[in-house]
């Protein structure tokens, strides 16, 4: 039996996720921009969001797709982003009061200058959206960027390091920030995480050795002591020798959406009945 979600996708885009990747909502939400960022769907599966990018070197903004009276609406920008504040990575918290992206824009007294990019996060309203406020200072210093955060709490996140030779991933967790250990990070790139709600898995992307060529999704589950396993290769139902990013699975967990240059870039989805054969 298909889950709710999985028919409301049907009904919005005329197309079952597959056991194999396909491109999602071609003409919506892949298009001739760059896409730049998962899907984002909010838990009432009422609203869409994601990121995208004009062209090489431009700024970045997030839109958003509503579903009214059955329809969804037209690809609009955000009431909160324009390309000139280069806006990116939205991602739902998993009870959807709270929208986080990473920005560029200017930072509000009391905070540092902004060296490169800093989370902020925006509450739905009955009026729209609220005014975006950054995260603390004890979260970020200026260098972040893709993110996600678990049910309890926990947020994921890639940061920058030596002028963008290296990127690594970080928790924070209990008010304690960790920076992930080897062989989840490595002296390369380390990008896009995505911490499962429950927090039994952790996908990412990266370009180390071993790969199918330039970046590929990598996923590490729980292990019982607690810490995240040795990272696996998402293998060739998801990765190519193009560059495979910016993972996120849908409300139900029953989709996997993630980003791919094998075609664009596009944004791609398949069954996520693949997380569960890697973990097996």
């Amino acid at each position: 039996m298909k889950s709710i979600l999985t028919i409301l996708l049907l009904t919005a885009f005329n197309q079952p996720p597959t056991e194999k990747a396909e491109v999602f909502a071609k003409g919506s939400i892949s298009t001739g921009l760059i896409e730049h960022s998962a899907p984002a769907y909010s838990p009432s599966m009422d609203l869409v969001v994601w990121g995208v990018v004009e062209g090489p070197g431009k700024p970045a903004r997030i839109m958003e797709m509503k579903k009214e009276n059955g329809t969804w609406t037209t690809p609009a920008s955000v009431s909160f982003s324009s390309p000139d504040k280069d806006d990116f990575y939205p991602r739902f918290s998993p009870d959807g009061r709270t929208l986080y992206f990473t920005s560029r824009r200017p930072l509000p007294a009391g905070f540092p200058p902004l060296a490169d990019m800093w989370i902020w996060s925006v509450q739905q309203t009955k009026n729209g959206w609220s005014e975006p406020a950054p995260l603390a200072q004890s979260i970020c210093e200026g260098y972040e960027y893709s993110h996600s955060v678990s049910k309890k709490g926990t947020m994921v996140y890639s940061f920058r390091k030596e002028n963008g030779k290296v990127f690594d991933l970080a928790m924070i967790a209990n008010g304690k920030r960790e920076v992930l250990p080897a062989p989840i990070n490595t002296n390369g790139y380390e990008d896009g995480p995505y911490i499962s709600p429950d927090e039994s898995f952790l996908i990412f992307e990266s370009d180390r050795p071993g790969g199918r060529g330039s970046n590929d999704l990598y996923i590490c589950f729980r292990q019982k002591d607690g810490q995240f396993g040795t990272p696996i290769n998402m293998g060739d139902r998801i990765n190519t020798q193009h560059s495979e990013r910016f993972a996120g699975l849908s409300p139900d967990g029953k989709i996997l959406f993630f980003g791919s240059d094998r075609s664009g870039p596009d944004v791609y989805w398949i069954s996520a009945g693949v997380i569960e054969e890697l973990r097996k």
